[in-house]
């Protein structure tokens, strides 16, 4: 199952009567953050502001940032590190 495609996800908040400005509001973000969030950059908290708006769970908008279970998938950064000879 692939993620929503951003615009899809804009055009269902505005089909229901919402904006991208009144859900950063509830959100407590701003728009730009909001829109990121939709975008391509995950926001745990944002992305259940939109789901709830929408009467979605988010993992049902972004398969990809969630498991199974519906639960958060966290990434960890890798660094490269050098070994000495």
């Amino acid at each position: 199952m692939q993620d929503w495609h951003p615009q899809d996800v804009r055009a269902e908040i505005r089909k229901r009567g919402g904006t991208l400005s009144s859900l950063a509001k509830q959100a407590g973000v701003s728009k730009q953050a909001l829109g990121a969030a939709i975008d391509h950059r995950a926001s745990e908290p944002i992305e259940h502001v939109i789901a709830d708006f929408l009467d979605l769970k988010p993992h049902q908008i972004w398969p990809s940032r969630y498991n199974a279970k519906g639960r958060r998938i966290r990434y960890r950064s890798t660094r490269d590190t050098q070994v000495a000879a």
